[in-house]
């Protein structure tokens, strides 16, 4: 071999060892997913956790194969597994469990497997096994599906301009525990900007309509909408706001903005909207 040649693979040796320290002092000590858990002869992993990001999920459908983007929790694993496991054991074992615990495949293909699992709180989870044709190394990206939680909201002046232009706002950040007419951490935040303007314009009345998505029967999500604007009712009368300028109404999932088709959708129709009287 040429001294030339030589000297190049050495270089690109050098390279390749950097590239690899890099990445690996990239990668955070990630738990293991409290569901979806490597296989026992995984002897060595790297993982990456967001709190929200996207991935494109491998799904057959009637036209073919497609590639879905799923948005909400995200966590991606790199596993290195012993010498003896091939990838056929590794899309197996994976599916097996899948059905299991009641799972739906997606996709099943020689080095890609996709399947969901419904979550506990009604939700669903999206789990994608990648083997990338090595039999001791395999990948799983997988996301808890759901919206952006919103950290950024916007204030008194906002609010005000949309019911002078408008007539009514809709308020994504009061939210409530699942089920339930309790108000989630960080919901009263937003309400006490709400009391800011409505301590402003001592006429203006408002409607507090509750609305919610199409999980459980119509009955059942009128009264828990109705509960809901009422929770929010008395927050602002402890505030100092009249109850006679506060109407609370709930109108269930009648009134729904977006499909409820996706866990996206049903987080837009549950809301909060302000409404002129």
């Amino acid at each position: 071999m040429q001294p030339r040649v030589i000297a190049l693979l050495a270089a690109l040796a050098v390279f390749l060892v950097l590239v690899s320290g890099t990445a690996v002092r990239a990668q955070k000590k990630v738990p293991d997913h409290p569901v979806i858990k490597p296989l026992p002869e995984v002897n060595r992993k790297e993982g990456v956790f967001h709190k929200f990001n996207a991935h494109k999920f491998r799904i057959k459908t009637e036209e073919g194969d497609q590639d879905k983007e799923i948005r909400g929790k995200y966590w991606e694993y790199s596993y290195y597994t012993t010498d003896d496991v091939s990838g056929l054991y590794i899309l197996e074992n994976y599916k097996a469990a899948a059905q299991e615990k009641g799972g739906s495949i997606l996709y099943e293909g020689k080095e890609r497997l996709v399947f969901t699992l419904p979550t506990p709180e009604g939700g669903t989870l999206w789990v994608e096994v990648y083997r990338n044709g090595w039999n001791n190394y395999y990948q799983l990206y997988i996301i808890e599906e759901q919206p952006l939680k919103k950290v950024l909201t916007f204030g008194a002046a906002q609010i005000q301009h949309e019911l002078e232009t408008t007539g009514e706002v809709t308020l994504y950040g009061i939210t409530f525990d699942f089920n339930k007419a309790t108000l989630r951490p960080g919901s009263e935040t937003v309400l006490l900007e709400v009391v800011k303007v409505l301590t402003a314009a001592p006429d203006l009345k408002v409607e507090i309509q509750g609305h919610t998505c199409d999980i459980g029967g119509r009955a059942y999500n009128l009264k828990l909408s109705q509960a809901r604007a009422e929770t929010v009712q008395s927050f602002l009368v402890q505030h100092g706001i009249a109850e006679s300028r506060l109407v609370p109404k709930g109108y269930g999932m009648e009134m729904p903005v977006a499909s409820n088709d996706t866990e996206e959708g049903r987080a837009r129709n549950r809301r909060v909207v302000f409404k002129k009287i």
